[in-house]
């Protein structure tokens, strides 16, 4: 029963994980085995050390008995349940077709002790804006070049160094996609190194003076994944400090 238990109040990416008609779905600890998926992950990456990334987790749903990855999600407080049919899950009154304000909060019911490999991740300032930056991606999935087929699915956690760029830089490289003040784009200029669509929810991270923080929840890209000309969209966490804060408070 413990390996289902994750101590948490959750960021992610609120297309992710809207609720799914299987048979159950499970908050999973993070950093565990994960069963195939039909969504593609990290492209190009590393595989992460334990405990490196202790505020990521997976949010898995049971399909004919078997646990398989739906989406990532981000630790930022601490409770914890079971099962999502339990949770309250909120998704940001702003969202849109367009992917704006991409990110809910689900919040679980009764608080956990923290240890090494379960840790909430710091949110960021207000104005934080690290361009020219290497932040960090993880997730689990298709390590296939592309995100293609046939799906790669590793059991180990993955991580993978993209840059942070500016909001003109990410309107050239997206040529005719909507972008607004509430994504963030990374990119990887030699190209091979992305997450996709099955990443979602997971977190971008960079780290100041005082540590690592959530600059970003994986919100979007183009297909196949990690093309150099391209960049990698991201649900700027810094826009949604208020109906972060809001969910934190109200419980």
């Amino acid at each position: 029963m413990t390996t289902n238990l994750i101590p948490l109040l959750l960021a992610i990416s609120a297309t992710a994980a809207l609720p799914r008609a299987y048979e159950d779905t499970v908050i999973r600890k993070n950093q565990g085995p994960i069963a195939g998926s039909s969504s593609v992950l990290i492209v190009g990456g590393r595989e992460a050390r334990p405990g490196e990334f202790p505020w990521q987790v997976s949010l898995q749903y049971i399909s004919g008995g078997v646990l398989k990855h739906n989406c990532g999600g981000v630790i930022i407080d601490e409770t914890h349940i079971q099962r999502i049919d339990a949770l309250r899950f909120v998704t940001h009154p702003g969202f849109n077709i367009f992917l704006s304000n991409d990110i809910a909060v689900i919040t679980l019911s009764t608080p956990l002790v923290f240890n090494d490999r379960v840790k909430p991740l710091r949110l960021p300032a207000a104005d934080v804006n690290p361009v020219g930056q290497l932040c960090v991606v993880s997730g689990w999935g298709n390590a296939n070049p592309g995100g293609g087929d046939p799906p790669i699915y590793p059991d180990q956690l993955h991580a993978v160094n993209l840059t942070i760029i500016s909001e003109e830089e990410c309107q050239e490289r997206l040529t005719g996609s909507y972008l607004d003040e509430t994504m963030v784009c990374a990119h990887d200029s030699a190209g091979g190194k992305a997450h996709s669509s099955g990443d979602s929810g997971g977190p971008l991270v960079c780290s100041d003076a005082n540590g690592p923080y959530l600059l970003g929840i994986v919100s979007w890209g183009k297909f196949p994944s990690g093309q150099a000309k391209f960049a990698s969209v991201y649900s700027r966490v810094s826009q949604n400090l208020d109906f972060i804060n809001t969910n934190l408070s109200d419980e």
